[in-house]
């Protein structure tokens, strides 16, 4: 069997403009965020984007005019505030929003990981959000004769996934630390057509077999392997490292405009070529490692 391992060039291009893209994120928590500036050097266009709870990512694609369509639960940066150039695209009309519960999300993506035609939740019962996406959700009531009624979320089935991992073996068998991100980790990669995972190490598959329960994707289940360390920053990769603070506010204080969004993109978007170049003009070793050093002190 070929090994997956590849470069984040070649690995950005089994994205294709139009894909529906399921993007692991939590917010400040860990994203491929490599893949994401790959995406916006290659500059792909009309994505719709899945993810559970967006964040810098999302507003660096839609200030990059890579996004049609956004579906999920919420787009924020937390303490840091708001995501404006994805606020601001959506007030103009150029990205169109699916707003989902993360019940609601999971299990439209559960059902087309099982092969299901549709999952059921009772969370939106009660709410617009069922009236306003009538190709995604509708009342059904329960056949056995209960009288409830359930909300029928119909089966998503993204053109890619994009997960960021701790590691893989060259098979790769993807294993991660437990985290926050388990949830979207085991069903976002099984419900889409095809994977792409950024890792921060490659280790030998003996390390994988110690910790077997850690394994969140089988290597038959991977399209694309890359060795990228500290390819989720300025996001956290707990426990190796936290979320860069410093990044997230300057961000946030040039996203205010237009022009202020374009200088930060060509200085820390378009303007590296590799991650190494990215990582020296966010700071280098002295910021990795206070990052990494944030981490271990919780």
């Amino acid at each position: 069997m070929a090994s997956p391992l590849t470069t984040l060039e070649d690995a950005a291009r089994l994205v294709a403009d139009g894909d529906t893209v399921a993007l692991q994120s939590m917010a400040t928590f860990t994203a491929p965020m490599a893949l994401v500036r790959e995406l916006i050097r290659q500059e792909r266009r009309d994505l719709t984007l899945v993810c559970l709870v967006g964040g810098i990512p999302v507003d660096w694609l839609a200030a990059a005019g890579c996004l049609a369509r956004v579906i999920g639960a919420a787009v924020s940066m937390e303490q840091f505030g708001l995501c404006n150039r994805y606020r601001k695209a959506v007030e103009r009309g150029e990205i169109a929003v699916e707003e989902l519960s993360e019940t609601a999300l999971l299990a439209r993506l559960g059902a087309g990981a099982r092969g299901l035609p549709f999952q059921i939740t009772r969370g939106l019962v009660g709410t617009d959000l069922v009236r306003l996406a009538p190709e995604s959700l509708a009342l059904i009531e329960d056949p056995f004769g209960s009288g409830q009624r359930v909300v029928a979320c119909r089966a998503l089935i993204p053109d890619v996934a994009l997960v960021h991992a701790h590691r893989a073996d060259e098979e790769g068998n993807v294993h991660m630390d437990p985290t926050a991100l388990w949830p979207d980790i085991r069903i976002f990669p099984k419900a889409a057509r095809r994977v792409i995972v950024t890792v921060e190490e490659i280790v030998d598959g003996e390390r994988l077999r110690a910790e077997p329960d850690r394994v969140v994707l089988p290597s038959f289940a991977v399209d694309a392997v890359v060795h990228v360390p500290y390819g989720a920053h300025p996001t956290s990769c707990f426990p190796r490292y936290a979320y860069d603070a410093a990044l997230h506010r300057a961000w946030a204080a040039a996203a205010r405009d237009e022009d202020g969004a374009r200088e930060f993109l060509e200085r820390y978007v378009t303007g590296p070529s590799t991650q190494a170049e990215y990582l020296d003009a966010v700071g280098g070793v002295r910021v990795l490692s206070d990052l990494e050093r944030r981490a271990v002190a919780g």
